[in-house]
């Protein structure tokens, strides 16, 4: 808990306001690590990760959480509490696609069968496209699409 004292203080100080971030992710070692004292590791960063993932939380509150996690890497080093750097942002931060910020919806298995029999029975569809459609059915039966 001490620990956490100086951090905050160290904070203040560095004119940062990643308090909360950190509480909760030292309330999820505390219900994990019953009976130790862990400070921040690998390990528990990407299980971190995964439960906020789990839980639904949206991409950029788990990035900002990230982010926050990563300044309380910082502050440990210089207190040489940890030997190394936990979380690299640039590897460590959840992507988000190009364009995927909207929902999208995909053909139902229905609406692929018909697609299928239209290309397969119409002679106009050109060899490009009807490439394409098996292509896209071929992803779509492997979980790509």
């Amino acid at each position: 808990m001490e620990i956490q004292i100086e951090f905050e203080k160290w904070l203040v100080e560095e004119g940062r306001a990643n308090v909360g971030d950190v509480d909760g992710f030292r309330t999820y070692l505390d219900e994990k690590t019953v009976g130790e004292n862990k400070l921040l590791s690998r390990f528990s960063f990407v299980h971190y990760k995964k439960y906020l993932m789990d839980e639904g939380f949206a991409i950029a509150t788990i990035n900002k959480k990230i982010n926050s996690l990563e300044v309380y890497n910082d502050f440990l080093q210089t207190k040489g509490l940890v030997n190394e750097s936990h979380i690299q942002l640039k590897h460590d931060r959840v992507k988000i696609a190009s364009g995927s910020e909207q929902m999208v919806t995909a053909l139902s298995d229905e609406e692929v069968e018909k697609l299928l029999f239209y290309v397969e029975t119409h002679k106009k569809v050109s060899q490009k496209n009807y490439k394409c459609q098996l292509i896209y059915v071929q992803k779509r039966s492997l979980n790509y699409v």
